[in-house]
């Protein structure tokens, strides 16, 4: 692009980031006939939910890592996981993005033995798809009808979540999760089987679901399983944290829980026995990838690699964006949360690990959803295999993630990745990291409309949902 091409255009929209929930917004105002620009700073699209070749990992940390929102990257190459880390990446990022991944570790002044491990995972370097925030999309969720109204589906690939476990006291069990998958467990007894089926057969039930909903409204929802369900022990565990998603501690109404549940239910036999699917490639940059594309074909214009030097305020209560290719003018500024110049870190964190294994170990060819629970917390695992195309064949990831800062739950992330993968694979490569949310009130008061940045579910739908909320009260006809 030439210096000053764009200097002096006029857009309604300037969305800043190239995040699910941005893209979605860009999308939707262009189909809406607005004038879109879209642009990210950095040369990929994704934001956060960007996904990245071994070698583009590790220039992530070095390069485009925001240090308000994730102040290290701790790798440990080969070793055990309570090992110290191999090297930390921390400090500002670099402009430094063209060098050799070897070369740009060469201040850690690596072993022999570390170097001859990482030169060859390289050697299958474009074969990783490691995504920074994993996540699912429910069958019958939010984000899924919007693909299907959006028909963009052609755009990204999907394999089914195919198992569910839950991981405990040191041990890790399937969890049957269709009515099929029930009657055919062995791991339940028969009056176990009664309960979750008569449990699903209420949720699966208007006319039962909407009498439970009026009727417990006001009641804990772990106490409605317990009185009205009989559940007990690692059915009621199996419910809460795993199809539900309690955090340990937390009390949810019993119609929020219902609510939750249902919509796990309703989301089964849509496209299989299962109730999530899992992206192909890595889930959350292919999806934003589809929605960027959908805001090019309405006429959207987009640019990578851009730095966004300046936003000011003008007095016909607009705004002027200052970018390396000229000053453009918008009546809405759209922005990721790592935009706001003014962004300081938030007490909520989320912490997160990524091990590469040299092994499967829930099963060749699949994908699996995991919670781990004891009593310091419940940590969310993804576990993929070369099924999804983001691993090499015979090779693993197994994803954990749970709220609070590294140095509280670094003992809890390992207990879950050692519980789940059970000796059966050991870890080529870990990588430990903290996401800092953002207070960009600030930004927001300059009537700029901040994203959000992702949280710790599971599913996509909470992305989705906010998306919809800022079009629909800024963008709507």
């Amino acid at each position: 692009m030439v210096s000053n091409e764009l200097d002096g255009m006029q857009f309604d929209v300037v969305v800043l980031g190239t995040g699910l929930e941005e893209s979605i917004i860009a999308s939707e105002a262009a189909a809406g006939g607005k004038s879109v620009l879209h642009v990210d700073r950095n040369p990929y699209y994704g934001g956060s939910n960007a996904c990245f070749s071994l070698s583009k990992m590790l220039e992530w940390a070095f390069c485009h890592r925001n240090c308000c929102q994730t102040p290290s990257v701790e790798v440990l190459v080969g070793g055990q996981l309570t090992d110290a880390p191999t090297f930390v990446i921390s400090g500002e990022a670099s402009d430094q993005h063209d060098m050799d991944t070897l070369q740009r570790l060469a201040p850690f002044e690596l072993s022999p033995e570390t170097t001859e491990k990482l030169q060859a995972m390289l050697k299958n370097d474009r074969s990783y798809m490691i995504e920074l925030v994993p996540k699912v999309v429910f069958c019958r969720g939010e984000l899924t009808e919007m693909l299907i109204s959006c028909e963009i589906g052609e755009y990204v690939q999907f394999k089914g979540v195919a198992h569910s476990y839950l991981a405990h006291n040191g041990t890790i069990e399937r969890i049957p999760e269709s009515k099929e998958d029930i009657f055919a467990s062995t791991s339940l007894s028969l009056i176990e089987k009664r309960k979750l089926m008569r449990l699903m057969t209420m949720v699966s039930d208007n006319t039962l679901y909407t009498h439970i909903l009026d009727k417990y409204s006001d009641t804990q929802f772990t106490q409605l399983l317990q009185d009205k369900f009989k559940l007990s022990g690692m059915l009621l565990d199996a419910v809460l944290y795993l199809i539900v998603r309690v955090n340990r501690g937390d009390t949810i109404s019993s119609r929020e829980g219902c609510e939750r549940l249902h919509k796990y239910v309703k989301s089964i036999g849509r496209y299989g026995r299962m109730a999530y699917l899992c992206g192909m490639y890595g889930g959350g940059s292919e999806i934003s990838q589809s929605f960027c594309r959908l805001c090019a074909v309405s006429g959207g214009t987009y640019i990578l690699n851009e730095k966004v030097a300046a936003i000011e305020s003008t007095a016909e209560n607009e705004f002027s964006v200052v970018l390396d290719h000229g000053t453009v003018r918008a009546k809405q500024i759209v922005m990721s949360p790592d935009y706001t110049s003014t962004a300081v870190p938030k007490d909520q964190i989320v912490s997160r690990a990524i091990c590469i294994l040299d092994n499967t170990c829930l099963g060749d060819d699949t994908t699996a959803l995991a919670s781990y629970v004891d009593d310091s917390g419940v940590v969310s695992l993804l576990y993929v295999t070369h099924s999804t195309m983001t691993v090499p064949s015979g090779q693993s990831i197994l994803y954990a993630w749970v709220e609070g800062s590294l140095e509280e739950t670094r003992s809890l992330l390992t207990s879950a990745i050692q519980t789940t993968i059970d000796s059966k694979a050991s870890p080529l490569l870990s990588i430990f990291m903290e996401s800092h949310e953002l207070d960009v009130s600030e930004t927001e008061s300059q009537g700029i409309i901040v994203t959000r940045a992702p949280d710790a579910t599971v599913d996509l739908d909470s992305a989705a949902l906010s998306a919809q909320h800022v079009v629909s009260t800024f963008f709507s006809k």
